[in-house]
């Protein structure tokens, strides 16, 4: 089958199950986290600091439930907004790409999907997107994925359809928006700054799965 007729069949499932969604009853249950997002321990080896800068990760107001986090270690910074929703609707749901970006003054260099190898990650690898961004000369690495029910999800499509699942088939709405970020050194190559903050995944992600509902 070519990709014209499957990608219309696709959006035209999911135009079906989300018009199922919006007849079901509203005030589905929400969800609750499995443990306190600011009891979540710092990794080892990494130093807690300040908050991480809404210049930077630009929090989503709609969201009941936040942690914003800087870690460092030696000469390295990582800045970690999680946002967490424990029930969802198109009115309020884990922040779209309006909120994932910085504001006016920042210039997007460019925007992939990546791969990132995690053990604590369903079946050992995480999907999410990274997005390099400059302000004033300095560039940042944004490293972000949707996470719903143990599973993270680079695209907000594909968020979207789990969602939409989740709620027809588990009776749940719940969901998450994950942000990591960190200055780029002068000089460092895309795949150096990814490399930097798996590393720094490696030590964080398990414990914000075991917060997480599964």
């Amino acid at each position: 089958m070519r990709r014209g007729p499957l990608f219309s069949l696709s959006a035209l499932a999911l135009l079906v199950a989300t018009g199922i969604a919006v007849g079901m009853p509203k005030g589905a249950a929400e969800t609750p986290l499995r443990g306190r997002l600011d009891a979540l321990p710092v990794p080892a080896g990494w130093a807690e600091t300040r908050e991480a800068p809404e210049s930077v990760l630009r929090p989503d107001g709609r969201a009941p439930l936040r942690l914003a986090r800087g870690y460092t270690q030696g000469s390295e910074t990582e800045w970690v907004l999680v946002e967490y929703f424990p029930s969802q609707d198109e009115s309020r749901r884990a922040a779209a790409r309006e909120f994932v970006f910085p504001g006016a003054g920042w210039s997007q260099i460019s925007e992939r999907e990546v791969t990132v190898p995690l053990v604590a990650a369903a079946g050992g690898a995480l999907a999410a997107n990274l997005v390099l961004v400059e302000t004033g000369g300095q560039r940042y690495a944004l490293l972000y994925w949707y996470e719903i029910g143990g599973v993270a999800i680079a695209s907000d499509h594909g968020y979207r359809a789990r969602l939409l699942y989740n709620q027809l088939v588990r009776g749940r709405s719940d969901g998450a928006l994950i942000r990591v970020a960190s200055p780029v050194q002068a000089g460092e190559e895309d795949q150096a700054v990814l490399t930097r903050q798996a590393e720094f995944l490696r030590a964080f992600y398990p414990a914000l799965l075991g917060s997480l509902p599964r």
